[in-house]
């Protein structure tokens, strides 16, 4: 009976120190949630006070033509650009969940790990809902 409560007490130390270290290495980040965009249409829909996602496929193209990526925070109505833009290549029209540095002053964010949480899509390839 000694032995299973070391087990245990052993275990929950292992457990907790994991937790602290996570928790350490999360410090002074933030977790955002939002779309991976091009600067030059998210910036359009931010200033009419819109933020939501665009579509992919033009804002890949809006890249790959020299745009810079940003992210598009609808809760926070944010426009944020992303400094570590190979970060984010990869997801743009997706909505995705950061954990990042934001300074809110330079309005930019840096990636440090992004979690794909719905890909994007052409709002014109979603089909027209039937009526009853």
């Amino acid at each position: 009976m000694k032995r299973f409560g070391l087990f245990v007490l052993l275990a929950s130390l292992v457990v907790c120190a994991s937790f602290s270290a996570q928790q350490g290495q999360n410090a002074g980040k933030t977790v955002l949630r939002g779309w991976l965009s091009d600067e030059g249409c998210a910036g359009g829909r931010a200033s009419s006070d819109v933020y939501t996602g665009t579509n992919p496929d033009c804002a890949k193209k809006c890249v790959h033509e020299g745009k810079r990526i940003v992210f598009v925070d609808s809760d926070h109505k944010w426009l944020l650009t992303i400094t570590n833009q190979d970060a984010a290549t990869e997801s743009i029209g997706d909505y995705v969940e950061v954990i990042s540095t934001v300074d809110e002053q330079s309005k930019t964010l840096r990636v440090d790990s992004l979690k794909l949480l719905e890909k994007g899509r052409a709002m014109c390839d979603v089909p027209a809902k039937k009526k009853s």
